[in-house]
């Protein structure tokens, strides 16, 4: 009767383990007209972890939003890298997870977040395209997509001139926009100036332009609270009736953190049209807030050899990355210290043998090279500080076999190894689900591995049971 009433739940879920299957979402948002927000693209699971990615982002009216930037959380920073397209309608993400931060049984994982800035009044749809997507057995995931939608607040009816609202950190530095709302007869030039009304919160750094813009201009004052910007369309990408347009950003740094922030005003604007009509543009000021972070100490991701490893190699390479909440690491602060059952080796950023990097954050200690043998448990402490003095430490362990010959590899994956996900000997019901899928489908679980009829009857006969597996 318990195998009756168990087919008949897996009959009545159309003996489909896909729904089950794992998605990556965007998030709906809205947000005004000149303002950003950072939107994350999600995947729900990954059961055998994850081994790399790459997928696209694209806003399908690049008129109503653009894509200004990608962060990535502080364990994939070093491995991540990204490319926006020069309209700033789309972005390409690639992440490989050298360090197995993504581990098998992760849930909710933020693969990238993505930073919207709206730039006309209306609605958009942001999608993702997923390019390739492996676990750490490289297969690849099988993944629905829920794409977001972004509802950008409608400004004025009239073409203006939006400073766009942002906020920095002290110390920091932000781009902030001027949006070109609307044009009739296309852009030729423009020229604006710009000040901060509050000189003690921020300072003006300087100017970045768009791909179209030629004979550039940038004016500072010398207390930084004044800028003029100026330039001309010179790749004619700004025609008639061109909608939502960034003309520059405006490049701050934080000074003074303050609740109320400070407006940024236009004090004059200045637009000429391919058809030579010259004038000024109705202006919405912007806004720049200025926050302070509580300092937080280094932090250390995917030390190498893994921690609890059994390892054949005596003479190991050590590897673990370092990242500050502000990127400010003390390479001479770091200290590295190995200990096994005969020797203790200390080693800085500068120790021979020892290699920091600043743009990854990877610190590393050939002991191969050194010619350094170790035996039994080792134990391995770092410490590093940043440049406001918070510090942070870490240890880990793994253990060298006496034998100096490797161990013989670990044996090739049975079912019953790739079915237990949760590694308890026994199936349960998700995990019985995948089987059936896998042999209704006829699909292998891994290179000539495949489910055939008697092995189907047996994976049952023990779920029934709830018999060991092995």
């Amino acid at each position: 009767m318990r195998w009756l009433i168990r087919m008949g739940v897996l009959l009545g879920l159309g003996l489909g383990f896909a729904a089950e299957a794992q998605t990556i979402s965007v998030k709906s948002e809205q947000l005004s007209l000149g303002a950003a927000l950072w939107v994350p693209v999600v995947l729900n699971a990954a059961p055998n972890g994850l081994h790399h990615y790459e997928f696209d982002v694209r806003v399908e009216a690049p008129e109503v939003a653009q894509i200004e930037s990608v962060r990535f959380e502080p364990s994939l920073r070093a491995f991540a890298r990204f490319e926006i397209a020069p309209d700033g309608d789309s972005v390409r993400v690639r992440v490989d997870d050298q360090d197995d931060v993504l581990i098998a049984g992760a849930t909710n994982i933020k693969l990238a977040e993505i930073k919207l800035r709206g730039t006309f009044g209306g609605r958009t749809e942001v999608h993702v395209t997923v390019i390739e997507l492996m676990d750490d057995r490289l297969n690849r995931f099988n993944v629905a997509i829920t794409h977001g939608q972004l509802q950008v607040a409608a400004g004025a009816d009239t073409p203006q001139l939006v400073v766009g609202v942002d906020g920095v950190l002290v110390g920091d530095t932000v781009k902030i926009p001027i949006i070109l709302t609307r044009i009739v007869s296309g852009l030729q030039s423009f020229r604006a100036r710009v000040s901060l009304e509050r000189r003690d919160v921020a300072t003006f750094l300087g100017a970045e332009f768009p791909f179209f813009a030629g004979q550039r201009e940038v004016q500072i004052s010398p207390d930084g609270d004044e800028i003029t910007v100026a330039a001309r369309d010179e790749a004619g990408a700004v025609g008639a009736g061109a909608k939502g347009t960034i003309l520059v950003w405006l490049v701050l740094k934080g000074d003074l953190p303050t609740m109320d922030g400070s407006p940024l005003r236009v004090l004059s604007n200045n637009i000429t049209e391919d058809n030579n009509n010259s004038g000024p543009f109705p202006t919405q000021n912007g806004l720049i807030t200025v926050i302070r972070l509580e300092n937080l100490p280094p932090e250390f991701f995917g030390p190498q050899p893994r921690p609890q490893e059994r390892i054949g190699d005596r003479s190991p390479l050590l590897v673990i990355t370092i990242n500050d909440d502000k990127r400010e690491v003390v390479p001479e602060s770091i200290q590295l210290t190995v200990q096994d059952v005969s020797q203790t080796l200390p080693f800085g950023w500068q120790s021979r043998g020892a290699t920091w990097d600043s743009t990854s954050g990877r610190f590393s200690v050939d002991l191969r090279a050194l010619g350094v043998r170790l035996s039994g448990d080792v134990t391995v402490r770092v410490r590093a500080r940043d440049r406001q003095g918070a510090e942070g430490r870490f240890e880990w362990r793994f253990a060298v076999l006496s034998d100096e010959q490797p161990p013989p590899p670990p044996p090739s994956p049975t079912i019953e190894d790739l079915l237990d996900a949760d590694r308890d000997n026994r199936l349960n019901d998700l995990e019985i689900l995948q089987a059936i899928t896998y042999w209704v489908q006829g699909r292998e679980l891994a290179p000539g591995l495949k489910i055939d009829d008697l092995k189907m009857l047996t994976l049952i006969d023990r779920w029934i049971k709830n018999s060991p597996l092995k």
